[in-house]
């Protein structure tokens, strides 16, 4: 007997063995730094949820900064939720603060279809 296969994650978990795999070696990342207190993380995140499968060219990833706080510090994460949108390994957008699906796609739009 076989295992069904195993569908991809519309979004990443990302933690100190895997966040340089992805935010560096996939053309196109956004992460969303968050934490399990943040009220405005907790607004925001069934929106990145929900708009991750609308961009398949897109990997989304979430970045608990609790959890992670060296990666938050490396990366100078001061506030949450903080969304970084990386293409080729570089940071082309940083965005603190929660905000809605509408902004949201407008952004994502703005840096991966144009």
């Amino acid at each position: 007997m076989t295992n069904p296969p195993v569908e991809a994650q519309p979004v990443i978990h990302l933690d100190e063995t895997n966040f340089n795999t992805f935010t560096l070696q996939i053309p196109n990342v956004v992460v969303d730094f968050w934490a399990e207190w943040c009220g405005p993380c907790k607004y925001f995140a069934p929106i990145f949820e929900e708009t991750a499968k609308e961009y398949p060219e897109v990997q989304f990833c979430k970045c608990n900064t609790d959890e992670n706080r060296w990666i938050a510090q490396e990366l100078c994460i001061s506030s949450i939720p903080t969304i970084m949108y990386i293409q080729n390994g570089t940071v082309v957008k940083l965005r603190a603060g929660a905000i809605s699906q509408e902004k949201f796609r407008e952004e994502l739009n703005s840096v991966y279809r144009t």
